[in-house]
């Protein structure tokens, strides 16, 4: 069985139409499987906050000597009412049941999903911040896979369905603070300036960018991004909601 989306070499799929060769079905097939039309690359994503929603319960914890625990912070899941467990180079911060919503997911125009293999892509913004070798620039950075699962989240999700619902983890984009409305997104610094709070409702958020990415003949393609704005709540049951561009 052949490979699915394999790219075939230009220099093979002439020898189909050399002078006295008669190319197959299969290889008349082949030929335009090999040539990707620009319609198809006509694809991106409806996202939208969804009506459904859920709720889980997790201890917070603030690093002492980041040095020795290696992250600045950790949002542990953890069975509801139970008592928060001591870490090593860690200060406990607080509990608390963290409601939020679902992104429905819906692929714009027609994408055979067996042939394309589509995922969805999540970058996450970071602040322009110093590292060894000079500056890295603010903006949207997409996460090695090890290392967003190391903290709760995902850079990838594959694509099972042309319509699907999706649970990102919200808290996940979030360091804690004293308290639930002094949240910081994750990966910033508490300088002024900082980003931190929306503008009329004075609730903490994140930002991230989700694309669709498709494979064609062995080579990836990208949507526009849709940007998404992760605001948390205020009160206890105020659910973790998006606002999305």
């Amino acid at each position: 069985m052949e490979e699915k989306n394999k790219l075939i070499q230009r220099e093979e799929i002439k020898t189909y139409f050399e002078t006295g060769k008669y190319p197959t079905q299969s290889q008349f097939g082949r030929f335009i499987d090999n040539y990707v039309h620009l319609n198809e690359l006509n694809f991106g994503l409806d996202v939208k906050a969804s009506s459904s929603w859920t709720g889980k319960y997790y201890h917070f914890y603030l690093a002492e000597n980041i040095e020795k625990s290696g992250r600045g912070h950790i949002n542990l899941e953890a069975e509801s009412g139970s008592d928060p467990k001591k870490i090593d180079n860690y200060k406990y911060v607080f509990s608390k049941d963290i409601n939020y919503k679902f992104l429905n997911i819906k692929l714009s125009g027609e994408l055979d999903i067996d042939k394309y293999q589509p995922k969805l892509i999540i970058k996450r913004y970071k602040q322009k911040k110093k590292v060894k070798r000079g500056v890295k620039d603010s903006g949207f950075y997409r996460e090695h896979l090890e290392d967003a699962k190391s903290w709760g989240r995902e850079s990838e999700y594959p694509v099972t369905a042309n319509e699907m619902t999706l649970d990102i983890n919200p808290i996940h984009y979030f360091k804690p603070g004293a308290n639930y409305n002094e949240f910081y997104p994750s990966g910033t610094l508490n300088r002024p300036g900082s980003f931190r709070y929306t503008v009329h409702h004075r609730k903490p958020f994140s930002l991230i960018q989700m694309f669709l990415e498709i494979d064609i003949n062995g080579t990836k393609y990208q949507s526009y991004p849709v940007n998404i704005k992760i605001v948390l709540g205020k009160e206890r049951m105020d659910l973790v909601n998006y606002i999305i561009d």
